[in-house]
């Protein structure tokens, strides 16, 4: 059992939580039941720590999981989670290429130097709610595989294609290969539900699209917004700015899929 939370196996997983930790072990941490059984369905753990007799141990030894004990306060200093729930695994990071995106049918999800984690685990969990092939997250973005994204995004990280690092120009020549992209700005001439009214029904329910969010704070980059075929905004009161990423993305997404459903 581990007891001491300055162990070198602690330490060693503790790096994890920077992304130059991650990249030169290749795995990530993934934090809770929930998630921790989400990786292991996806096949990606490498081991699993937890607290003696956590509920999960059972079945992650029928799943022939090998689970490593440690004590409650080496589980919490391992996890950065305000409230650790016991267990957490590190995971190796997935070998996704841009092309595991693009051959979806659904829409491509680009995430413009989203910073705040938060905000990227719930972009990826709505990308995975409405059936998108995948998200993209531009050089300047917050690492997917961060701690706190893995567990904003509710285990869809592990289902659902995502890359990151990419140039935001290379991102969107290989986008526009296969799908017409629509990057949200504030001062768009056209909202979104005026510029879904003027797409076709093939596009959309082609999974033809891809999406482009900015950061709350700067908005879609100047050059992307330039590189995208179509600009939009999201109808609101003059007395609101903006919405959240994640919402403005979700409204988006689900308006394309109601105007499809009404269509079809």
């Amino acid at each position: 059992m581990l007891t001491s939370s300055r162990s070198p196996h602690v330490a060693r997983l503790r790096r994890l939580h920077e992304r130059r930790g991650r990249l030169k072990s290749g795995s990530f941490l993934a934090e809770g039941p929930d998630l921790v059984r989400a990786a292991v369905d996806a096949g990606w753990v490498l081991e699993v720590i937890a607290t003696e007799s956590h509920p999960l141990i059972p079945w992650l030894e029928e799943q022939g999981i090998e689970c490593h004990l440690a004590s409650e306060h080496v589980v919490a200093a391992i996890c950065d989670a305000v409230t650790p729930q016991g267990v957490v695994a590190e995971c190796r990071l997935p070998e996704t290429r841009f092309d595991d995106v693009l051959v979806g049918t659904g829409p491509v999800v680009v995430c413009d130097r989203i910073s705040d984690p938060g905000n990227l685990g719930t972009i990826i969990r709505t990308a995975e709610a409405v059936g998108a092939a995948g998200v993209v997250a531009t050089e300047g973005s917050v690492d997917p595989w961060n701690a706190k994204v893995v567990r904003a995004s509710a285990g869809s990280i592990f289902r659902l294609p995502v890359v990151g690092g990419f140039s935001s120009d290379v991102a969107l020549d290989r986008i526009a290969e296969t799908r017409r992209t629509i990057a949200l700005d504030g001062s768009a001439e056209l909202d979104v539900f005026e510029l879904l009214t003027q797409l076709s029904v093939m596009v959309i329910s082609g999974g033809q699209l891809a999406w482009v969010v900015g950061s709350e704070a700067h908005g879609v980059s100047a050059d992307v917004l330039a590189a995208a075929e179509f600009r939009t905004r999201i109808p609101m009161a003059p007395s609101v700015e903006s919405l959240n990423a994640g919402i403005a993305l979700a409204v988006c997404l689900y308006s394309a899929g109601d105007r499809l459903q009404r269509e079809s």
